[in-house]
């Protein structure tokens, strides 16, 4: 397999840490090498004892990181900032001036925070995560490029990781799109995606543009020990070189001060991401909780690994989710004898 077993140790610990410690029901950590496409840990907590199935439902059994598809809110806006710096109806200096709130027929758009009218770069909304300055960028891309540019990236597809109970996720073709869809879809409500899935966006962004599908079989061995490679996998372009560019600048400023995610900062590493946040669906109803989660890569500059964090039913996770990202990657440079970083304690 692709599993880095100490990796894989440290990012089950820390999961099941901070969902204890939050009252969270679930989380899960995926880890990504962005350049192949190997999956270095796929985390779920809580989790159970296989050699011990007795009293385990068949729910738990199942791997949440891939079987789970949720909406995930505002890590969709790097998809709705590459559909528009691809199309070139915006750069990332483009100043965009953001009202206190937004009318789309009969929605009402607004930030997660009140404001005044405010005036924005096009990279200061991605680092602020304006729900007004993405909706508003995302009509002037339509939808059917919006719709276009996340099946690009995988959604509403299987991720070629080949384990049983993948959740493709929900994308609404854009002939069914309502009127307030395109206020709705390009900030990540109204679509569905599992965990996996957008790790990979970001592995894409990180990896220049090209998505490579994920994989976690590295070989097979026969009875003699000898070992066979898993096939090469399926490699395609989904944006410029250039476009990713900009995209990793851009989410780098969404961890420093200005941003939303601080507490994923490394010291001495640049790190890059986006934080989410939006409302469960069970059933075709919104059930009170809040998936909140944290995708991103490090170094900014020649991203080696992409990481996404993911809980559900616990409002303030969002705060966690930054930490437990950085904490996993922090054990991945550590692993790696990358200087400046504390090796993980397995005491």
């Amino acid at each position: 397999m692709t599993i880095d077993r100490d990796l894989q140790w440290e990012a089950q610990r820390l999961l099941a840490t901070e969902v204890a410690a939050t009252g969270a029901t679930d989380g899960s950590v995926v880890t990504m090498d962005v350049r192949t496409g190997q999956v270095l840990a796929l985390a779920t907590a809580p989790t159970f004892n296989p050699d011990d199935r007795a009293g385990v439902s068949v729910d738990a059994m199942g791997n949440k990181a891939i079987s789970e598809a949720y909406e995930p809110g505002s890590v969709n806006k790097v998809i709705t900032a590459a559909a528009a710096l691809q199309a070139g109806v915006v750069t990332p200096g483009s100043v965009i001036t953001v009202p206190p709130t937004y009318q789309v027929g009969a929605h009402t758009v607004h930030d997660a925070e009140q404001h005044g009218l405010e005036h924005l770069t096009f990279a200061g909304v991605l680092a602020k995560s304006s729900n007004i300055g993405t909706v508003q960028v995302a009509q002037r891309v339509g939808p059917q490029g919006i719709y276009d540019m996340l099946r690009a990236f995988g959604f509403g597809d299987y991720t070629g990781l080949g384990l049983p109970g993948e959740s493709r996720g929900v994308i609404p073709t854009p002939d069914t799109w309502s009127g307030s869809s395109i206020a709705t879809i390009p900030i990540g409500q109204g679509i569905s995606a599992n965990a996996l899935q957008v790790a990979s966006v970001y592995a894409t962004v990180a990896n220049g543009g090209v998505r490579v599908a994920p994989s976690i079989v590295r070989g097979t061995r026969d009875g003699t020990g000898r070992l066979t490679s898993a096939a090469a996998p399926a490699k395609r372009r989904v944006i410029s070189a250039d476009v990713a560019a900009q995209l990793r600048t851009m989410l780098e400023g969404v961890i420093s001060d200005q941003g939303t995610a601080p507490l994923a900062a490394i010291p001495g590493y640049r790190v890059a991401g986006k934080t989410g946040t939006a409302q469960r669906v069970v059933m075709g109803r919104y059930d009170g909780s809040y998936p909140s989660s944290f995708v991103g890569f490090a170094p900014a500059k020649a991203p080696k690994v992409a990481i996404a964090t993911l809980v559900v039913n616990d409002p303030v996770w969002k705060v966690k989710a930054n930490v437990v990202a950085r904490e996993v990657l922090q054990a991945y440079f550590a692993l790696q004898g990358a200087p400046g970083v504390s090796a993980p304690s397995y005491e």
